[in-house]
């Protein structure tokens, strides 16, 4: 891989086109989905390229019927390689509907298309989200207002064969408290995690797809307390939901501020934060590596040059994923999170069956608890701490070691704990 350019493409009617989403089939061919201006309005506008040439295969769109803007938000490819868009139609000056349209691909021409009412008309603002279930059923999460509730969560999900309803339901956190989605992933066990802002605060929620009813929420409130948005969100090899975003700092302004939520009851294990050299930072995506490491990118103010690309990557500590014993990795061999609290999961390998003793000590070399004493046989094995000592009280913030022994010699991991 060279990074040369292979080919390239474009499409004007010069206003202000829109590129929203994008997906890559088996093929690889490339589909994008975005808004491209009509007659006085806004449409949203369906385009297939060839993966090879880049030529245009199709183009198709869809417009309301009351003429007004619209915007296509997201785009999947399902099982059986149909082209699924998620789009808002403009319905009057102040109210819209959400579309979900099923398009096959050779020619773009739709299989089904299926709307409600209630979606929030903002065709700036991406707040439509897609998932595929197994069964090929169209998974959409949006969100909707009401002088009642505020913002709310949706989730809709739609059979994969005519776009019927299996479910729709509608999540409010209490009051008329704003429950703003930023982002929507779907998980590795299948379900969904929405990210974004919870009466002031970071918000993470994990639905279920079968269902549509919620697993856990989470959150996240900066130093001060005031606005703290999550605009992004991913899912780390271990299950940790990872967030970012901005939150207020004390006299900083915006910063990124990094978390990590446990995947399996939405817990606040680990936090970061990142103040640049201004009053404004902000992330706008973040990713997690196969070895665990964090890579958050958005933009920082200057007063000097306005908002700069910015990029930041965390070392977590080591892999996520478990270890290859078998191509002879010996010792501690990562931990994740790191920083952490309240928990952190030490992994380590023994190359040959024999005796292994995992402790922990303090940075004066005292041990202060003890994860494994005993015989293991060859291969993975990991250990969860919970920053507590042998008689279970909890220890201070600080630098602490994992000391791994065992017959192959001794390995030793830096561990952070942050309260």
């Amino acid at each position: 891989m060279t990074g040369q350019l292979v080919w390239f493409e474009s499409y004007s009617t010069l206003n202000n086109e829109r590129i929203m989403a994008a997906a890559v089939d088996s093929y690889g061919d490339f589909y994008i989905v975005g808004r491209s201006f009509g007659t006085g309005f806004y449409d949203v506008i369906i385009q297939k390229f060839h993966g090879e040439y880049g030529t245009n295969q199709w183009t198709q769109f869809i417009a309301s019927a009351a003429i007004l803007d619209d915007v296509g938000w997201d785009i999947a490819i399902d099982g059986q390689g149909r082209v699924v868009v998620a789009a808002m139609l403009g319905t009057s000056l102040s109210d819209a509907e959400a579309t979900v349209a099923v398009l096959e691909p050779v020619f773009g021409q739709t299989v089904w298309q299926e709307s409600f009412p209630g979606a929030v008309y903002n065709i700036e603002v991406k707040a439509g989200w897609l998932a595929i279930a197994d069964n090929d059923d169209v998974i959409l999460g949006t969100r909707t207002w009401s002088s009642t509730t505020g913002y709310d969560l949706i989730l809709h999900r739609f059979a994969a064969a005519d776009g019927a309803q299996v479910y729709h339901e509608q999540w409010n956190s209490g009051g008329t408290t704003a429950d703003d989605p930023r982002e929507m992933i779907q998980t590795a066990d299948g379900n969904v995690v929405f990210a974004g802002v919870s009466d002031g605060d970071y918000m993470a929620a994990k639905f279920s797809a079968d269902l549509g009813k919620l697993m856990w929420r989470g959150f996240y409130s900066g130093p001060p307390d005031w606005y703290d948005v999550a605009t992004c969100v991913a899912e780390a090899p271990d299950g940790t939901i990872v967030a970012s975003g901005f939150s207020d700092g004390t006299s900083t302004g915006w910063d990124v501020a990094t978390v990590g939520f446990d995947g399996t009851n939405g817990y606040l294990v680990w936090e970061d934060r990142f103040d640049g050299y201004g009053q404004s930072d902000e992330a706008r995506d973040v990713t997690v590596g196969a070895g665990g490491e964090v890579v958050v990118t958005g933009y920082c103010y200057s007063y000097d040059t306005s908002n700069d690309l910015m990029s930041i990557c965390y070392d977590t500590g080591g892999a996520t994923a478990a270890p290859d014993a078998t191509a002879g990795l010996s010792g501690l061999t990562g931990a994740w999170p790191n920083p952490f609290n309240p928990r952190v999961t030490v992994s380590y390998a023994l190359p040959q069956d024999g005796s292994a003793r995992l402790a922990v000590c303090d940075v004066r070399g005292r041990e202060v608890a003890v994860l494994h004493d005993g015989s293991l046989v060859a291969g993975e094995h990991s250990a969860v701490w919970h920053g507590q000592d042998s008689h279970g009280r909890a220890l201070p913030s600080g630098l602490y070691l994992a000391v791994l022994r065992t017959e192959a010699g001794v390995t030793t991991q830096k561990l952070t704990l942050a309260k």
